[in-house]
């Protein structure tokens, strides 16, 4: 084939692709206009603050003693948060209430048993001398029986104890004897049998047998020679010398008349006893129980005076919440000296804020505030937290001349208390603020993407006509979200193209695509 040729039929299988190409329709997505309605919303800046925020000072001034508290506590109204110094008041307390508990108790006891425990007390002494005169006695005829009875049993116990000695080595004498022939025969029908064992005449049972009585004798042999070496070592003496050192004492006592000492003592708690009665006679005949009650009721009184001034000191030293809320902050520590918010320069103990209900605070150009009222609805937005509605329940009266904007508060309810911390607002955090201050019913609207090169209040889009895309000009408006306000005439069944508007121009052969 001719080059010429080759090229010509090159050329004819491109304009066939290329004619095929052309006439094969683009597929596209279309929607049609819609009415809505618009709201027009003006977004601000703010912050967050508490409902309530409250310095808390010192009643008395003196140093922060003790702290019950820590920021970020919630607290209940009147709960105390700290205590100055006051003379440590609180222990003062109870100290005091236990004191005049106590002093109660000891008068409620006195009144009901003074009297009857100062005359026991002196029927107890009559018959403590009773009962050691009556002991004086029984000594002064029986001590020196009993100690030299004490004698004659130590005589007996060391004579008994020498013959158990004398009796115990020659019954262990003996017993060496016996296990030394025991040992010599069970030596001697060991060696025997294992003669016959090694040459196999008699059985493995009878060769073990006769071995274990022979480890038995020798068992026996050892057991009666260590008996034996306890009397010649001087050990089964001990018992023998014990007896004879009692022996000895007991003669000691005779000798030195001992039963003479033990009338001595008899008579030494005859004369205490007596000493005893007489004191108790005199507690008696003075009425003595009549001047403990006097004393006991004295130190009621003295104890419910220190309680009065204790609970004083208590009232003044206590820090107590006012409200109910948070603890924001602490500004004084244990040891800083706490001063009244009367005296200048006071600093505050802590500072108190009101969560439950939490405010939005922020400003708003004075052109459109005067959409909004007291009790409207607004939406807020703050980091991690999103369209949290809030009521209006502030609007400032005055506009502040520096910026032309209108100080604003919505009231919004708090989650303090919530199982999940995801929810609660904290004060100080900056907010977005969405305010409705328009609304427009009825108008057309397009999706945004729908319409192309926006510019100076027109766009153009492409619309289905039987079976292709017409360019058509368009006026539009603001864009809400992901639509846009078409202001110019549009027929509401018109068949809008939405996508692959870069592959169409006017007059573009399409096809619908099908749901």
């Amino acid at each position: 084939m001719s080059k010429p040729r080759f090229l010509a039929n090159f050329i004819a299988i491109v304009c066939c692709l290329i004619s095929e190409a052309v006439a094969q329709p683009v597929t596209v997505n279309i929607t049609t206009p819609r009415r809505g309605t618009i709201v027009t919303e003006k977004h601000s800046i703010g912050h967050l603050q508490p409902q309530s925020e409250i310095k808390v000072f010192a009643n008395i001034a003196g140093k922060i003693v003790e702290h019950y508290v820590v920021a970020g506590e919630k607290v209940s109204k009147g709960a105390v948060l700290a205590r100055s110094t006051a003379r440590q008041a609180g222990i003062a307390v109870i100290q005091a209430e236990a004191a005049l508990s106590a002093a109660r108790s000891r008068l409620t006891t006195t009144e009901a048993n003074a009297q009857a425990r100062v005359e026991s007390q002196l029927a107890i002494a009559q018959e403590s001398r009773l009962a050691t005169q009556a002991k004086l006695e029984e000594t002064k005829l029986l001590a020196e029986m009993r100690v030299r009875n004490q004698l004659i049993q130590a005589e007996s116990a060391y004579k008994s104890a020498a013959a158990t000695l004398a009796r115990s080595e020659v019954n262990a004498r003996q017993a060496v004897e016996r296990a030394k022939a025991e040992l010599a025969r069970a030596a001697l029908d060991f060696e025997r049998t294992r003669a016959l064992h090694e040459k196999q005449h008699i059985s493995d049972s009878d060769f073990e047998a006769s071995e274990t009585r022979f480890k038995l004798a020798q068992s026996r042999h050892r057991e009666a020679l260590a008996t034996l070496n306890q009397f010649e070592d001087g050990t089964a003496q001990l018992a023998v010398d014990k007896a004879r050192a009692e022996l000895d004492v007991a003669r000691k006592v005779v000798e030195s008349r001992g039963w003479e000492r033990e009338i001595a003592a008899a008579e030494s708690k005859v004369t205490q006893a007596e000493a005893n009665l007489s004191t108790a006679q005199k507690l008696v005949e003075a009425k003595s129980w009549e001047h403990e009650i006097a004393i006991a009721r004295t130190a009621v009184r003295e104890a419910e005076e220190q309680l009065k001034l204790a609970q004083e000191q208590v009232n003044n030293a206590a820090i107590t919440s006012p409200i109910d809320g948070v603890i924001a902050m602490r500004h004084l520590n244990v040891g800083d000296y706490a001063r009244p918010a009367a005296v200048p320069g006071a600093v505050p103990v802590f500072t108190v804020v009101s969560l439950e209900t939490i405010k939005a605070v922020w400003h708003m150009p004075a052109a459109d505030v005067r959409s909004v009222e007291i009790g409207d609805m607004v939406l807020m937005s703050t980091v991690g937290i999103q369209n949290i509605v809030c009521t209006v329940d502030f609007i400032s009266p005055t506009v502040n001349r520096e910026d032309d904007t209108v100080h604003v508060h919505a009231a919004v309810q708090n989650s303090v208390g919530a199982p999940s911390r995801s929810r609660f607002l904290i004060p100080g955090a900056s907010i977005t603020v969405s305010v409705k201050i328009g609304e427009r019913k009825n108008v057309l609207l397009l999706p945004r993407r729908a319409v192309l090169r926006i510019q100076n209040g027109a766009g153009e889009i492409f619309v289905v006509e039987g079976n292709v895309a017409r360019r058509q000009q368009v006026s539009v408006g603001a864009v809400y979200g992901g639509e846009i306000e078409i202001t110019s005439r549009l027929a509401l069944k018109t068949q809008v193209i939405v996508d692959v508007q870069h592959r169409l121009a006017d007059g573009t052969a399409v096809a619908i695509a099908s749901d």
